[in-house]
């Protein structure tokens, strides 16, 4: 059945479909059972034969340990011996559903750090163009934030326009219906801007072109996206915008399309997937991360010709625009995020960096150098006492801003505690072995309660304290951004202690804690 505003078949191709989202044997075994199903349906209308080989077929593959891939079983379908003793006497574990459990998540938590974002998103989709053009902009949108709705969108069959620089699309743009509009799916005028001049409404105004009288090239397998920065230096914005980006691709690829009922973008399209970046900002540390989906080189506007290949474009989801940005000053409940593991071991596996390491030996406690602001008074001294209070104990002060992106994540994953004052710094307990310590130094009467949410959702600890000013700032009014802030060395090493101590019996570890 089509969707009246698309034109497009309806509903998702499902998170079955997107095997790296599986965090939990039972999640394959659920995929499993509901392919049983399906089957199940159809074999009524075949022949009484087909059905029972069918059926033998499908039991066997129910009575499966959850490890045991088909893939696997090539070799072991044969026909036994008449004399065989050998038999498979095991039921398999759908005999025993208690075992199919998940910790318990709150909808607010699915909808906004779980596959369930994905999938709303992938529902939400929306045709903008009328009857009389060819339906090539699709958008999406979602309202995790009651004050705006975030939206990406999705367009076909793009030329690029020298004269103007623009990229346009043969469509003639049309008006919701009265039932979509009550449904609140947002009109193309809704389209958001964010701060630092991003989101799709800058790209829409500044790049962007729709006329139905635009000369539309055959469709092709070529993609390019649009994307315009916050800047390119700080790890917290670029990683937001990079992770919007790849959920935004991860809602195209659960996406049905009009041929075939193939995905919108298939893994096999990074290869033909470029980006084209709109700001002047430099590249910054982290831009290989662009890559995870675009293998193509990189291409500023002014550098796009004529015959720049843009028959699809993917305007993404702003950095501002996902949910790990909002309500960072509230603390959130929820636990763990597929998305953001998934998104974590991505970043990982781009490097060649395992994402699986144990806990052992001496606890490594990573203290982030600041060197401009907002530093810790006298760290070198506290650190140094810290050492000699607390036995299995290794520190190292890294200066973050000094080396590689790739040697950054490298020194993480050896890390088992991560301490800092707030800053983007901490942005790295993101890429933490699951189990890690982080420990975050606050300004005075500053509540900011982002890398508190972000070390749960990756299941590490958290410990914060409060700084106080230093006897210099006192009574002025510094700006907390800029101002140095001071721990009397009682708190400091109380804090510290109880952090390295909580660790002394995790993994392979088996220390003393008194």
């Amino acid at each position: 059945m089509a969707d009246p505003a698309s034109g497009e078949p309806n509903g998702p191709l499902g998170k079955v479909t997107r095997p790296e989202y599986w965090t939990t044997p039972s999640r394959q075994a659920h995929g499993m059972h509901d392919l049983a199903k399906r089957l199940r349906r159809s074999l009524r209308i075949l022949s009484a034969t087909t059905v029972l080989v069918l059926l033998v077929v499908i039991s066997s593959l129910h009575s499966l340990p959850q490890h045991v891939r088909t893939a696997d079983l090539h070799s072991q379908w044969k026909i036994p011996l008449v004399n065989s003793t050998q038999h498979d006497s095991s039921l398999g574990l759908q005999s025993l559903p208690e075992y199919n459990l998940e910790p318990y998540e709150t909808s607010f938590c699915a909808e906004r750090f779980g596959r369930k974002y994905l999938e709303n998103l992938s529902d939400s989709r929306t045709g903008y163009c009328t009857p009389n053009s060819q339906p090539n902009l699709i958008c999406f949108h979602s309202r995790t934030v009651n004050s705006r709705v975030d939206m990406f969108c999705f367009g076909r069959s793009a030329v690029y326009d020298v004269t103007d620089k623009k990229f346009a699309l043969s469509c003639e743009p049309r008006v919701l219906t009265a039932v979509e509009t009550l449904e609140g799916t947002p009109a193309l005028s809704e389209l958001t801007s964010y701060w630092y001049d991003t989101g799709p409404r800058v790209i829409f105004d500044k790049a962007m072109e729709m006329d139905i009288n635009v000369k539309a090239p055959n469709s092709t397998r070529n993609f390019t996206i649009l994307l315009k920065r916050e800047g390119s230096g700080n790890l917290w914005h670029s990683l937001m915008e990079i992770l919007s980006l790849t959920m935004t691709i991860d809602v195209l690829r659960i996406t049905r399309g009009l041929v075939g009922g193939e995905p919108l973008f298939d893994l096999g399209d990074e290869e033909n997937t470029q980006i084209v970046i709109l700001d002047d900002h430099d590249n910054g540390p982290y831009f290989d991360l662009w890559s995870l989906f675009a293998k193509r080189p990189v291409v500023r506007w002014k550098d796009v010709s004529e015959s720049t290949k843009v028959e699809n474009i993917i305007i993404p989801l702003a950095g501002g625009g996902n949910p790990y940005w909002q309500g960072d000053w509230e603390i959130n409940q929820c636990e763990r995020s597929p998305l953001l593991h998934t998104f974590a071991h991505r970043v990982l596996d781009l490097y060649n960096i395992k994402a699986w390491a144990p806990h052992e030996g001496d606890i490594v406690l990573t203290f982030i150098d600041r060197k401009k602001t907002r530093r810790l008074i006298d760290n070198q001294s506290l650190l140094d006492e810290l050492k000699t209070k607390v036995p299995h104990l290794k520190i190292q002060i890294i200066d973050f801003g000094s080396i590689s992106f790739e040697q950054q994540l490298r020194t993480i994953r050896q890390t088992d505690i991560l301490v800092g004052v707030h800053g983007a710094g901490l942005t790295h307990g993101m890429f933490l072995r699951e189990g890690s310590v982080m420990v975050e130094i606050l300004p005075e009467n500053m509540n900011h309660k982002g890398f508190r949410n972000l070390a749960g959702l990756m299941g590490n600890m958290y410990l914060s304290a409060h700084a106080s000013k230093t006897p210099e700032d006192e009574g002025n009014d510094t700006d907390w951004h800029e101002a140095d802030v001071f721990l009397n060395k009682e708190r400091f090493l109380g804090l510290m202690e109880v952090a390295v101590k909580a660790l002394y019996n995790a993994g392979f570890r088996n220390y003393d804690t008194i």
